[in-house]
């Protein structure tokens, strides 16, 4: 494993474009994150909360101020905890039982903001043309990941795209089930896994990859 790779300590995450395409050279096949990775995650999350806080208030026949500026600011401060709206719900005295539309509305945003985000596209177009092979492993529900990579224009980049869902625990990284879909990487040499999360360590240690701290 080569020694370019050793700056790159969990706790210091890169930022630049450039010093992450630098970092990747010696790998022959890297398997990227998506949220926060290959695009700011605010491009999605922001507009999507936003749509849904306009949902409130026309359902709810009432302005609820600063309702947007909560959610960002509790989806900032713990973003794997459950229960995303329900805090704010009970707040603006509004029906708990709206939280599960609430979900569901954040995750069917058409995110069409993406299609002018900035991403990793260079990077990934530069790997490929040196001969890497690409892959996307990323927790999310499948629809909702497929739908952001369409957007971002980004959808026929990766060899693989393994999605977690959610809905099935055991496949959630961490775990090793995501290693496992990647069948033709058995064995192979000098893989890198790219993330921003905290279990993308662990999970990068489960498949044998050596761990590339990026944020977006």
């Amino acid at each position: 494993m080569s020694s370019a790779a050793t700056i790159l300590a969990p706790g210091s995450a890169l930022s630049r474009p450039a010093d992450l395409l630098a970092a990747l050279q010696p790998y022959h096949r890297v398997a990227f994150d998506l949220d926060g990775t290959i695009y700011d995650t605010r491009d999605f999350e922001r507009p999507a909360l936003a749509a849904v806080a306009a949902w409130l208030r026309e359902r709810g026949a009432r302005e609820l101020p600063g309702l947007a500026e909560a959610l960002w600011a509790r989806r900032e401060r713990d973003r794997h905890a459950p229960g995303l709206f329900d805090e704010q719900l009970v707040l603006h005295r509004l029906p708990p039982e709206w939280g599960a539309e609430c979900r569901e509305r954040f995750h069917a945003h058409a995110a069409g903001e993406l299609a002018s985000a900035g991403s990793l596209r260079p990077q990934l177009e530069a790997l490929i043309r040196q001969g890497t092979r690409i892959a996307l492993v990323s927790n999310g529900p499948p629809a909702l990941q497929q739908r952001k990579l369409e957007r971002l224009g980004l959808a026929g980049m990766f060899d693989e795209r393994i999605y977690c869902d959610p809905s099935l625990p055991e496949r959630l990284k961490p775990l090793r089930w995501a290693w496992q879909q990647l069948a033709g990487w058995r064995g192979a040499d000098e893989i890198a896994y790219v993330g921003d999360d905290a279990v993308d360590p662990t999970f990068a240690d489960a498949g044998n990859a050596r761990f590339v701290h990026f944020r977006f």
